[in-house]
């Protein structure tokens, strides 16, 4: 009898053993997904944290978007004025060699200094032999299913739009009026451009356009302009000073001199122009020297100035 007891225990046993194991092995699973899951998203408060270490990091509302920029107060305790950094195309609003040690250094002199971030068109891509194989094979086989391409063609205008959808792009010329606007509410009455690269020729098109007075306009590494010299410059009256490295991009000296021939023309006064040796586009290990020749620049033009008055 006790045998029979036995032989019964160990059949019963034997049905629910695999039963027991194969709910352990989904509640594994599902643990592992529930852990990969919480791996795969990032805390909101992730990116924050990282801009928190970008010195004066702030947005900026421009028609209810909002854009990324940094302002950063004089530290002398003398008011000269703000420089306002427009960064190069590819390039952010803090980016070593050009803007980041000009904006944290102009400071000290009495400059506080305000960037933004700018929207550039996009370069056209370069599409390889075999990009291009690939791609026509997914065209082939996109083509073999033109059902799924209709169900997801539907799903597409049934889905409500999101915010970034139904808000329109916002222009570099909003983005800077923007600025103007902040920048007046902290009452500060000198504003100086500085455009680096491609930030140099978006500063001279939108010059003519902006709301409040600039001051004057300096050129770091700007290439050929897209409009006639005398069409761009005839009409400025704030003083220009133009910077550029003797390792420069190819062009930029050339555009350079053209500049300079072109405003001794006109027998301006107000144009200046300043190679340093030795430096490359995004002046890198002559940042010390790029804020020296800034600095005796604006001391030139405003500051010595202001001290006569």
């Amino acid at each position: 009898m006790q045998q029979f007891k036995i032989i019964c225990l160990w059949l019963v046993l034997s049905c629910l053993l695999p039963s027991i194991v194969m709910a352990g092995a989904v509640t594994d699973e599902e643990g592992e997904t529930e852990s990969s899951d919480a791996e795969g998203v990032e805390p909101k408060e992730t990116s924050l944290r990282i801009r928190s270490d970008i010195a004066g990091f702030q947005t900026l509302n421009v028609a209810g978007v909002e854009i990324e920029a940094t302002y950063l107060e004089e530290t002398l305790g003398q008011r000269h004025g703000v420089i306002v950094f427009l960064h190069d195309q590819g390039a952010q609003l803090e980016s070593q060699g050009v803007v980041t040690p000009l904006r944290h250094k102009m400071i000290e002199y009495g400059w506080s200094t305000f960037t933004m971030a700018l929207d550039y068109p996009s370069e056209p891509n370069i599409v390889l032999a075999g990009e291009l194989d690939a791609e026509q094979a997914t065209d082939n086989v996109e083509g073999e299913e033109p059902v799924a391409q209709e169900a997801d063609a539907a799903a597409e205008e049934n889905k409500e739009p999101s915010d970034s959808e139904t808000l329109p792009p916002i222009s570099n010329q909003q983005r800077i009026d923007a600025a103007a606007a902040f920048l007046q509410a902290q009452d500060i009455k000198r504003i100086i451009f500085l455009g680096h690269g491609a930030g140099g020729s978006l500063a001279i098109e939108i010059l003519s356009d902006i709301t409040v007075p600039v001051s004057a306009l300096i050129l770091i590494g700007t290439a050929e302009l897209s409009l006639p010299l005398e069409t761009i410059f005839n009409p400025m009256k704030q003083p220009i000073f133009d910077i550029y490295g003797d390792n420069d991009l190819a062009g930029v000296a050339e555009a350079v001199k053209k500049r300079k021939t072109m405003m001794k023309r006109t027998a301006s006064e107000q144009y200046s122009a300043r190679e340093i040796l030795g430096a490359d586009h995004v002046f890198y290990g002559l940042e010390d020297t790029l804020v020296k020749t800034l600095r005796g620049w604006l001391n030139t033009m405003f500051v010595e100035p202001d001290k006569k008055k």
